[in-house]
């Protein structure tokens, strides 16, 4: 045995060391709080040009009952912030969910910068709350979970940005609160409202299948249907059908934004890198084997989200100390593996690492697994600092731009290895014939989430079928071009407009094929959005408090309070849109007789998106009638008064929008929406047929006629981001 005087320096050593580690806590504690209050505050306290303008204007435009169902559309919703005059070069919601944007509804009524210190004091809020219910399941000292909070560069990020992900770990920690406390319902319920902020709380639905824990289940789907309900409810159904058809499936694949881009790392960018041909984005893959995309995607996407449910321990809940932390570690290696799998993950969505963070970092005390703790922490920490970066050369470099999905790896890894320890240590009390029961169990889930890696494989391969043909037609343009949309054919040129680094400008490409000159027409001047050329001139719709349609070749405003302008053949007729409360009327404003008053073509009930003119005169328009769009044609009188509305009649073509009639009159080429993508149809006007020119899964919308009616220059997103699109032209047979 030891004697007193043996034992007794020991103690003191050890109550020591925890003395200096505790003052060490509070100093760096202290240090990062300084931090917090004198950069992070201020910075995020003067600063718009943030993603919050994006939730902030989509939540305005539903309290003030605007038509929604273009909020996805880039440039429709830029218009609208700049006539809001909303300080942000450039606002989007893609990927973003339609319900994400109903937290910051009560805060529209306030400008938008006041709107976001609201938003900055409710998120610190959260924060607090979110550190008290930490503690009350972890029994961690305030210190320690305050500090694990404060070390995470993303919760920072997230206050900049005035971003909602400190309101989903929230609520992803108060699930797991109530799971712990016996309220399974309520804890789905929680989940539910969760997956209506961001997708992926939706796999904890099948970890509550996984428990067998039907209650919870059950909780999650009325929790989801009521953010659905919600969301509908708020911004109508269209809005959330675009949302679910064309957005969400671009984004469970990784294509939603920039998919090629390494400084925001994740598993679908390193292989759409090393995969993928891109004659733009991505010239030089280090194997230009798409196949090997739309397999190993899925493939490593289960062999990281599947060990977690498989290793979920089966059963009814329990009260049992050993138990609860088991859940815990459970709950925080779907969460890790979630974020490890995300296609589309930004700095701020790893401040949910701070709730896997705290659960674990309890489970390993309790073990003294301090050797663990002491690999946990860097990793912790070093996914949240860690980015990517884009500057590491073609081909295999890739592999050297992702440190941050390398971390997210190895740290569901030791997750992993976690919960193997806890199994084995649990199993020692469990009877032979229930560990039989269990393997089976586990046996039946690994077959199903076999089949749906089948299903996912088989799906993607199906996906990429034509995918990239229309890379034979495309137009080269400069690479700094992120989008190039709303084309116009002037002779041997091509005008459109270009999404730049500091917004929208209208842009020309000379030569058709042969060359890729990029000329900006007046880059200093506000969003110019749209434009159309007839008979060597051209005008373009600029915004600024209101838009306004300019011809470039007078430099002056020919027509305010109007956008999306398209001229007629002759240059005689330059139709626009008018738009009140997101819904708009095609006008009509002769040029050879500027005195002349401008005059409405289509009734109100009908919201008009785009139009084409025929050559004598009339024109084809699409409109959403009955919350779709299609297409329609309207004769108007060219001496009617400026009252009357022309006669409207339907083409019987639903789902479609972007007409262009052919110079000839003859064709009409148009954009049709099947299986969630638009895709170019002809349709033969002396005879009514119609055909196919376009297959693929993916979007090919705007065409536009060259002047001798053989060739159709287009606007594709295939092989590219969601509506990224760059310009192709392909000659149209006779």
């Amino acid at each position: 045995m030891l004697s007193e005087d043996s034992v007794s320096p020991q103690v003191n050593l050890i109550s020591e060391t925890h003395r200096w580690l505790r003052i060490g806590e509070w100093v760096l504690l202290a240090f990062l709080a300084l931090h917090f209050c004198v950069r992070t505050v201020p910075t995020a306290w003067r600063l718009v040009k943030t993603d919050f303008p994006d939730y902030y204007l989509a939540a305005e435009l539903a309290r003030q009952h605007y038509d929604t169902s273009r909020v996805y559309e880039w440039l429709w919703l830029e218009r609208q912030k700049d006539l809001r005059d909303i300080d942000d070069p450039m606002v989007d919601f893609v990927p973003t969910t339609a319900f994400s944007a109903l937290f910051v509804y009560p805060l529209t009524r306030m400008p938008v910068l006041a709107a976001k210190h609201c938003w900055m004091g409710f998120n610190f809020g959260l924060a607090i709350a979110t550190v008290y219910l930490l503690q009350a399941m972890t029994q961690i000292s305030w210190r320690r979970i305050a500090l694990v909070a404060a070390l995470s560069m993303p919760l920072l990020n997230d206050f900049i940005a005035g971003q909602y992900y400190v309101l989903l770990l929230f609520l992803l920690t108060l699930a797991c609160y109530l799971y712990l406390r016996q309220r399974r319902f309520f804890s789905g319920v929680t989940i539910g409202i969760a997956a209506g902020l961001k997708v992926f709380p939706v796999i904890y639905l099948l970890y509550f299948l996984r428990k067998r824990d039907l209650t919870a289940f059950a909780g999650g789907v009325v929790g989801g249907l009521g953010a659905a309900i919600a969301s509908v409810l708020a911004f109508g159904w269209e809005m959330n059908r675009v949302y679910l058809i064309q957005v969400l499936p671009w984004t469970l694949r990784g294509d939603a934004k920039g998919p090629y881009i390494l400084k925001n790392p994740s598993l679908s960018s390193l292989l759409h890198h090393l995969f993928i041909y891109e004659p733009q984005l991505n010239p030089h893959p280090a194997i230009r084997a798409a196949w090997l995309f739309a397999v190993l995607h899925p493939l490593i996407q289960m062999a990281v989200m599947a060990p977690p449910l498989l290793l979920a321990v089966p059963g009814k809940n329990s009260s049992q100390p050993e138990y609860l932390r088991r859940v815990r570690v459970e709950w925080a290696a779907i969460l890790l593996a979630s974020l490890a799998i995300s296609t589309s993950p930004q700095s701020y969505h790893f401040a949910l690492l701070i709730l896997p963070a705290c659960t674990v970092l309890e489970a390993l005390r309790r073990e003294r697994a301090y050797l663990s703790i002491a690999i946990l922490l860097p990793l912790y920490t070093a996914a949240g600092y860690l980015a990517g970066t884009d500057r590491v050369g073609e081909g295999w470099g890739a592999l050297l731009g992702v440190p941050r999905l390398y971390v997210l790896l190895v740290s569901c890894a030791l997750m992993c290895m976690l919960l193997i320890r806890q199994t084995r240590c649990g199993q020692q009390h469990v009877s032979e014939q229930m560990d039989k029961s269990s393997k089976r169990d586990r046996l039946a889930w690994a077959v199903a989430l076999a089949l749906v890696l089948g299903l996912s494989i088989s799906g993607n391969l199906r996906h990429q079928r034509g995918l990239y043909d229309d890379y034979q037609w495309r137009i080269p343009i400069a690479k700094e071009v992120y989008m190039a949309v709303h084309p116009a054919v002037q002779g041997d040129a091509v005008l459109f407009i270009a999404m730049l680094g500091d917004g929208y400008h209208s842009a020309v490409v000379r030569n058709g094929m042969k060359q890729g000159g990029i000329t900006e027409f007046n880059p200093t001047k506000p969003d110019q959005l749209a434009v159309t050329a007839a008979k060597g001139e051209s005008w373009v719709e600029q915004v600024r408090h209101e838009s306004s349609i300019v011809s470039t070749l007078t430099g002056r405003t020919d027509i305010p309070q109007a956008e999306f302008p398209v001229v007629s053949f002759d240059g005689r007729w330059l139709a626009f849109l008018r738009e009140d409360r997101g819904r708009a009327r095609i006008w009509v404003h002769a040029l050879a007789d500027p005195e002349t008053a401008d005059r409405p073509v289509t009734p109100p009930e009908l919201n008009a998106l785009d139009m084409s003119f025929l050559p004598n005169g009339d024109l084809i328009f699409s409109a959403l009638s009955n919350g779709l769009p299609d297409l329609f044609a309207a004769s108007w009188n060219q001496g009617q008064s400026q009252n009357e509305n022309g006669h409207i009649r339907s083409l019987g073509v639903e789902e479609a929008r972007y007409p262009a009639v052919s110079p000839d009159g003859r064709w009409l080429a148009y954009s049709r929406l099947q299986g969630g993508n638009f895709n170019l149809w002809l349709r033969d006007l002396t005879n009514g047929q119609t055909h196919r020119l376009t297959y693929s899964e993916c979007n090919a919308t705007e065409p536009a006629w060259d002047a001798d009616s053989h060739n159709l220059v287009y606007a594709s997103d295939c092989g590219r981001g969601l509506w990224f699109s760059t310009l192709c032209r392909r000659p149209i047979a006779p």
